[in-house]
């Protein structure tokens, strides 16, 4: 096992930072003394949806002071690639060092992420308009959703395997459950971006796979659909195109048509699957299921 430890410099040299980070999320924002922001190695993918909960909390010293020296410890795999990421604090005022959190990553390749741990970012607090819709199906409703954006509204599918790619309808594997992410969209000249989550920075509608949730009848399959109303270019937000949000806004209105929202708003369960889920569940109890796919 490898390790290598850098010390955080802003594009301006400052090196005091203040620090905002989210240990669940793994993500970081650094503000330099010189008021300069910078995402920490790529929180940028999942920054948007941590701002959707609000600003993570700014972090302070038990002495009380804000600014600290910030260090990076790799831990390498053995071919080089970065295993995770602990974040060390060191405060400037009392001196006192603590790792604050660890960023484990799970992708290859990672070399940007000790070429340029810092990511400048000019308006950090910049909230896009995104939609999430959770769903207790069976694998027939999957497909049955698939089928319905495919052929009555002329998507193309994207498949993401180990890379992302365009794919037919009969190809997609629906049984035992979908096995892939699915990404349909009715823009033309749509080229999916090499992101994790590709709708947010493109005109996509993602239907994820199935997490499996375990409640007292059994194992649920929990889907998500995503789609962004509004991207981010640089520091401007810009509007998806009309066309798409029409298809969006209809896939949306098909769902609402079609399951139940028993749950909640943005919710779109297999009355089956709901009832099922929720009959030996205690009196008032409600569904469990995550706020954000992990």
């Amino acid at each position: 096992m490898e390790s290598q430890e850098i010390s955080c410099q802003c594009a301006c040299g400052a090196r005091d930072f203040g620090v905002r980070l989210d240990r669940d999320e793994q993500v970081g924002l650094l503000t330099c003394s010189a008021d300069h922001h910078s995402l920490l190695l790529d929180s940028r993918d999942y920054w948007a949806d941590v701002l959707q909960a609000g600003r993570p909390k700014q972090t302070r010293c038990p002495c009380g002071a804000a600014l600290f020296r910030v260090g990076l410890i790799y831990d390498l795999r053995e071919d080089g690639d970065v295993r995770s990421v602990d974040v060390l604090l060191t405060c400037c005022e009392c001196g006192r060092s603590q790792v604050e959190a660890s960023f484990e990553i799970d992708y290859n390749p990672t070399g940007e992420l000790i070429s340029k741990p810092l990511d400048p970012i000019e308006q950090p607090w910049l909230k896009v308009k995104q939609r999430q819709i959770t769903a207790y199906w069976q694998p027939a409703d999957a497909q049955r959703f698939a089928s319905y954006l495919v052929e009555r509204l002329s998507a193309r599918i994207y498949r993401n395997v180990s890379a992302m790619e365009e794919c037919q309808f009969d190809s997609v594997e629906f049984y035992p459950e979908l096995k892939h992410d699915l990404y349909f969209t009715n823009a033309s000249d749509v080229t999916p971006p090499r992101l994790r989550d590709p709708q947010k920075a493109a005109p996509l509608v993602r239907l994820s796979s199935p997490f499996h949730i375990a409640c007292p009848s059994g194992i649920a399959l929990l889907h998500y659909i995503e789609y962004s109303e509004e991207i981010l270019n640089g520091s401007n937000i810009t509007k998806q195109p009309q066309i798409f949000l029409s298809f969006a806004c209809q896939a949306r209105e098909w769902l609402k048509q079609n399951y139940i929202s028993a749950r909640g708003r943005d919710t779109a369960d297999h009355p089956q699957e709901y009832t099922r889920i929720v009959s030996l569940l205690p009196q008032n109890r409600a569904v469990p299921y995550p706020s954000h796919p992990q």
